[in-house]
């Protein structure tokens, strides 16, 4: 390789500061080429609400067909599920119904509201007891019957929830902030037995 004449040398030094300043002013202005939009959020948009749910793997009974109730030592039931929302103010209400008919629809045969503890998953466990040895017991009768958890983060009309209000986009676009419900079931059959 032969060395670098020093005529060449001086030429290229003297373009060096220029080429920098180039550099500079290319790198300042390559920080966007595309003009930027100057609007501004006004304000935070409200939270949509988003549904609760039943931790599957706490329900009990585990199993959602129970045979043989009423024989042997199996003469009462708990009931109980525990339940998650994202959304810590919620309030959240657990109705229990028994053999629950939309043909002939009856009010909940229980409520129970879960204490709001500001995390997600709520301190309470929605516990329903049923002892057939008990006056009156509601799963006396012989048969198959339905055992509902529904859980909701709203009223109810029916079963049907209620919106939780409304939410104004900006634009002015209006959209329904819904209320929601979900539900665990549990297929109980009732036996004439030692305990009825």
């Amino acid at each position: 390789m032969e060395p670098i004449s020093p005529p060449l040398a001086k030429g290229l030094l003297a373009l060096l500061p220029r080429w920098l300043g180039l550099a500079w002013v290319a790198w300042m202005a390559g920080g966007c080429l595309v003009p930027q939009d100057d609007t501004l959020l006004e304000s935070i948009p409200q939270r949509r609400n988003r549904p609760p749910r039943i931790v599957e793997t706490q329900v009990q009974p585990p199993n959602p067909i129970i045979q043989d109730f009423g024989t042997g030592d199996l003469c009462a039931l708990d009931f109980s599920v525990v339940v998650e929302d994202p959304d810590v103010d919620d309030l959240l209400t657990v109705r229990w119904y028994l053999d629950y008919d939309d043909q002939n629809p009856m009010g909940a045969y229980r409520e129970i509201p879960l204490a709001n503890n500001g995390e997600p998953q709520r301190g309470d466990r929605a516990t329903l007891s049923i002892n057939l040895r008990a006056a009156n017991s509601p799963l006396s009768d012989p048969g198959v019957h339905l055992v509902e958890a529904v859980v909701s983060d709203t009223r109810l009309v029916g079963r049907e929830p209620v919106p939780v209000g409304t939410i104004v986009l900006d634009g002015g676009t209006v959209i329904v902030n819904p209320g929601y419900v979900v539900t665990h079931a549990w297929f109980v059959t009732t036996v004439r037995g030692d305990c009825l």
